[in-house]
């Protein structure tokens, strides 16, 4: 699984880029193999109060499923690439889940 890194805006503190490749891949984990690639852009945005917050959008391309995207805002960019990472596994267990239930109405064949 590859993952992209852009940061718009905020400044690429040391280690920043491996930091969000661990959390991501940990993140994902088991859902790897569902997993085409995946984007995530951290970038500085303007928050309340004249604040500068952080957004985290995270976009993963899926095989044989919907893409996610969705992005995450905090104050500080580590605390939205955490909160991004939960979210993803989170989002992952679930179309995965929903993927793999059989039909509702489905009859099994019996014996003859």
């Amino acid at each position: 699984m590859r993952i992209d890194l852009h940061c718009d805006g905020v400044e690429s503190a040391p280690g920043l880029r491996e930091y969000v490749a661990s959390r991501m891949k940990l993140a994902v984990g088991r859902f790897r193999e569902h997993i085409q690639w995946a984007r995530v852009k951290v970038a500085d945005v303007d928050g309340a109060e004249g604040t500068v917050d952080k957004r985290c959008v995270v976009q993963l391309r899926l095989r044989n499923l919907p893409d996610v995207v969705f992005a995450i805002t905090q104050l500080d960019v580590r605390a939205a690439v955490d909160e991004a990472a939960d979210r993803v596994s989170r989002v992952l267990a679930q179309r995965v889940r929903r993927n793999q239930r059989p039909a509702r109405n489905a009859v099994a064949a019996l014996p003859a």
